[in-house]
């Protein structure tokens, strides 16, 4: 009778938990008072603490199949609005990798090695299209409008890994203009393009395609299709082969 009692308290505090505390443990369960259950179930938690992490996993699991749910039912929508996205690669790859990406982002600066390294295999067959998905802030959505004003002058490639490389919120107008010096830009040119409206709404169609896939964070990849949430190499580059072989095949 205690082992039922306390299932069915866990069950209803974890309710409340989960709720963000919308919901409101009972004051009683089977003729026991509130504080009587809560007793219980501290002890039954102490007792056996990997309950705990067990609640913890399947909350992860279920975050990340619904965020994958989400990802990967955006992936048409997402190809259909990329036509005047920036991409690295040869056109007609038959690989397309999306990366949702942001400059201030301190992991999307250790993917970048990795993401050039796949462009630049000597089989040339994945493409990467880059969301320039502006989420953290008024300095990565001016680096981000200042890449696409590089890609006007087909300097796109340039511009994002001289971005990536500097410290995040660094992307003053001053520093901005270093780089776009560095990679070789016409900078009178470049200046006009910023000041666009058209590229300033193209990271917000970014940004919109974020929340519509249902992201959490940048990196965020989807390769044909199939999400991979942040920068998980081993991952990446095993969808990455079974793509090959499912287009060999």
């Amino acid at each position: 009778m205690r082992l039922h009692v306390t299932f069915a308290a866990l069950l209803a505090l974890g309710a409340a938990a989960c709720s963000g505390g919308q919901a409101k443990a009972p004051d009683s369960i089977d003729r026991m008072s509130k504080a009587e259950v809560e007793s219980i179930v501290k002890e039954y938690l102490l007792r056996e603490p990997e309950i705990l992490f067990e609640m913890q996993a399947a909350y992860q699991r279920n975050q990340l199949a619904t965020q994958t749910l989400a990802a990967e039912g955006a992936w048409d929508k997402l190809m259909a609005s990329s036509k005047d996205d920036p991409f690295i690669g040869r056109k007609d790859a038959p690989i397309t990798m999306v990366e949702f990406s942001d400059y201030d982002c301190g992991v999307c600066k250790m993917a970048v090695p990795w993401v050039m390294s796949q462009v630049d295999d000597r089989r040339s067959d994945i493409k990467v299209i880059i969301k320039e998905s502006a989420v953290r802030g008024a300095d990565s959505r001016r680096a981000a409008i200042a890449a696409l004003a590089a890609h006007n002058q087909g300097k796109y490639r340039e511009m994002h890994v001289a971005l990536m490389k500097a410290p995040a919120n660094a992307y003053t107008p001053e520093n901005l203009e270093i780089i776009a010096r560095s990679v070789g830009l016409d900078v009178a040119r470049w200046k006009a393009d910023m000041a666009k409206p058209e590229l300033a709404q193209r990271v917000d169609r970014s940004v919109s395609e974020f929340d519509v896939a249902g992201l959490q964070g940048t990196p965020s990849f989807l390769i044909n299709g199939k999400f991979v949430g942040g920068y998980a190499q081993d991952e990446l580059e095993s969808l990455i082969e079974a793509t090959r072989k499912q287009i060999k095949s």
